[in-house]
């Protein structure tokens, strides 16, 4: 048994940590140990979930394992055969992308708009390593990023209607994808990306969709921020 010395609880498992907050628990000595098996019981009140979390683990390293051996034998054929192309490196940023979304989506603890933002960013990064394995034709810059940003203006609005209750906690990731349409027009801008239409598009489409959301959402659009900011 432990205690967690933040939280005050006992902890009957010996994983060493709590599970609200994942402090260190401090070891009970065996007196302390009989007086809370005497007052809580003998038996844990919660199920213990440390068999699970270990089996997810392994099946994250197995994972981890397989798409490393496969990376490393599709570079081998990539290399000795006449096709200098290297498609190698698209299959590896793929099964990159697959396993950082395994193992964000899997074992992190954070919220569902934060899981969806990194998740977005990560696509977007993907996408711009593919467009410059294959000669960097800007598609990824032009449409692809675009759209992406397109796409969660959508996912976003679906998710606050879903959840009507607390849909200002999802007022930070819109204005994550107003910064992402920002740097795409800048990019336009500076002559980066010749296509002016998707670039346009997302970055009005997102800043309208913010406007809308502070001037219909009131003060708790504007107490969210305040509570992530600390302003």
């Amino acid at each position: 048994m432990g205690r967690c010395p933040k939280c005050n609880i006992i902890i009957y498992n010996r994983s060493g940590v709590c599970p609200l907050c994942n402090c260190v628990t401090d070891e009970l000595t065996g007196e302390d140990e009989k007086a809370a098996a005497l007052k809580f019981g003998e038996n844990a009140p919660y199920p213990n979930v440390l068999g699970r979390a270990k089996l997810v683990k392994l099946i994250l390293r197995i994972v981890l394992f397989v798409f490393v051996v496969a990376e490393v034998i599709m570079i081998l054929i990539n290399y000795y055969t006449p096709i200098r192309y290297p498609w190698s490196l698209i299959t590896g940023i793929c099964m990159l992308y697959i396993y950082l979304f395994l193992l964000y989506w899997i074992s992190h603890d954070s919220g569902f708009a934060s899981k969806i933002g990194l998740q977005m960013l990560i696509t977007m990064i993907a996408l711009f390593f593919i467009d410059k394995a294959n000669g960097m034709r800007g598609w990824s810059l032009q449409w692809a990023i675009p759209g992406i940003i397109l796409l969660g203006d959508g996912i976003v609005f679906f998710v606050m209607m879903l959840n009507r209750s607390r849909w200002q906690s999802y007022v930070l990731l819109l204005i994550l994808l107003g910064l992402c349409s920002a740097a795409i027009i800048t990019l336009y801008v500076l002559g980066l990306i010749h296509s002016a239409v998707m670039p346009f598009i997302c970055f009005l489409v997102t800043l309208f969709y913010i406007f809308g959301t502070f001037l219909f959402g009131g003060k708790k659009a504007g107490n969210e921020l305040s509570r992530r900011f600390h302003i």
